[in-house]
């Protein structure tokens, strides 16, 4: 009996993330360790460096909860365009087979980040908690939210970049250069109420920035953004994902053939 289309999607999908976690962890047992320890560490660091100048406290949250919160959607968001942006190039080789479309090692690794965010973020917060924060949101559903359209804006650009290293196999390394400036203009060491007003509009078009605010006020009673506009970030997700999804149609005998 042949099987549905979706059926063949689901199960070459499956093998791709099976291939993928065996390339990317079998050989290091720490592999999922390091995606824990790089934020803990990064946060951890940073809330030193403010107690040493004295202060304990951000927007009335403890340091490490408040960077905590910005780092790990910006880590995952960092890790997350490189690895779609060259998807289908790493697995270029099995593209050979009928089964495996260009679309599959994409879905593959986003659903491989996905994951590993949504675990990284609870095992982390249960470790504050553990240690006494308090980490449990304050609104839960605007937090899920803000995550979802974090994950749905990665996809539109890593689309985009996708279809980009068709044409010029160095964007990644553009991708690079570019994610180095984002860590300081995205709110990660700062909030929104920590910056004058008449200079929020250099910050307002990043929707990084928008999320880590969105995030922050779903997570804080005492933090309120004044500019975080989950609509904002939507759009671009919206508009992001409907033009990599028709260069993808354009470019899909190009992604076999280059």
């Amino acid at each position: 009996m042949a099987r549905a289309s979706l059926q063949i999607m689901r199960d070459t999908v499956h093998a791709l993330i099976m291939r993928e976690i065996k390339t990317r962890f079998g050989s290091s047992k720490l592999g999922y360790f390091w995606a824990l320890a790089e934020p803990a560490a990064q946060a951890s660091v940073l809330a030193i460096m403010f107690s040493l100048i004295g202060r304990s406290s951000l927007s009335g949250v403890p340091v490490a909860v408040f960077m905590l919160v910005a780092l790990i959607p910006f880590k995952f968001f960092s890790k997350l365009l490189p690895q779609l942006s060259a998807s289908v190039d790493a697995n270029k080789s099995l593209l050979s087979y009928r089964q495996v479309s260009p679309l599959d090692p994409f879905i593959a690794r986003l659903v491989i980040e996905v994951a590993t965010f949504i675990v990284v973020y609870i095992i982390l917060m249960s470790i504050l908690a553990w240690l006494g924060f308090e980490v449990w949101p304050y609104d839960l559903l605007e937090l899920i939210t803000a995550s979802t359209l974090l994950v749905l804006l990665a996809t539109g650009i890593g689309l985009l970049l996708c279809n980009a290293v068709v044409y010029w196999k160095d964007t990644t390394k553009l991708l690079g250069m570019v994610m180095t400036p984002m860590m300081f203009i995205s709110g990660i060491f700062y909030s929104a109420t920590m910056i004058p007003s008449q200079y929020w509009y250099l910050f307002t078009w990043n929707p990084l920035f928008h999320v880590i605010e969105l995030s922050r006020d779903a997570m804080f009673t005492s933090y309120v953004t004044p500019v975080g506009n989950g609509y904002y970030v939507a759009f671009l997700a919206l508009v992001f994902n409907a033009v990599g999804l028709m260069l993808y149609q354009v470019n899909k005998r190009r992604f076999i053939a280059s």
